[in-house]
């Protein structure tokens, strides 16, 4: 993201502060990893989304359910790390649409479980201009209940990859995300979502843009 756009994000949010105090849902969220062998990825359509406060890559606040209230529709979509390439490929492939989804009236997040420095080098990697929120207790990836813990068999092939999640990951823990992708309104609810355990497969941006254009102009 630029440095001017994250300067006028982050004073917003800090500016709406109290009001996220006040309103933010009182659901209260999932706190557990999920199991891929028996359990659905994903928040569904028409539930609440969460108003966590994360840390964005350069280290500013970002309060999700202001940023629902005052930039909606958002776009939050989850990624595993600038270590896998299906999730650069997505990623490029968002920072080609950005002029579409900013015309279609959305505002694009990207969350993931690394560290704040290889969320930086993703950023370039991928030319995002967007926030990135780095998960570092992974209470995202529960709340939005897309994590789970990688297998020890995935870890030992991970590993002879030379991909150490130990290092990689900012709570220095095996758990990564589904790569789901949830459009959420300005009351924080979620009004179209993909979820997927498949890494391979991710939310076509043009599809995306399409429902925010439409939630944009309600």
């Amino acid at each position: 993201m630029t440095h001017l756009a994250r300067i006028g994000l982050a004073a917003m949010l800090v500016a709406g502060g109290v009001c996220a105090a006040i309103a933010e849902p009182t659901d209260q969220p999932n706190t557990r990893l999920l199991d891929p062998a028996t359990e659905k990825p994903g928040l569904k359509v028409g539930d609440k989304a969460p108003a966590l406060t994360l840390l964005d890559s350069e280290g500013a606040e970002v309060n999700l359910g202001e940023l629902y209230r005052s930039k909606a529709p958002v776009v939050v979509t989850f990624y595993r790390g600038g270590w896998c390439p299906f999730c650069n490929r997505a990623l490029m492939g968002w920072a080609e649409k950005m002029d579409d989804l900013a015309s279609a009236g959305g505002t694009f997040v990207a969350i993931s479980p690394e560290t704040a420095e290889h969320a930086v080098e993703t950023e370039k990697k991928t030319k995002g201009d967007w926030v990135t929120l780095v998960d570092a207790q992974g209470k995202a990836l529960r709340a939005f209940r897309v994590g789970f813990k990688v297998d020890d068999k995935t870890e030992q092939r991970y590993r002879g990859f030379g991909i150490n999640l130990d290092t990689h990951n900012a709570s220095g823990r095996w758990e990564l995300p589904a790569p789901s992708t949830f459009v959420i309104d300005k009351d924080g609810v979620v009004r179209w979502a993909f979820n997927d355990w498949d890494y391979k497969k991710r939310a076509d941006p043009d599809r995306v843009i399409a429902e925010v254009r439409k939630l944009a102009h309600r």
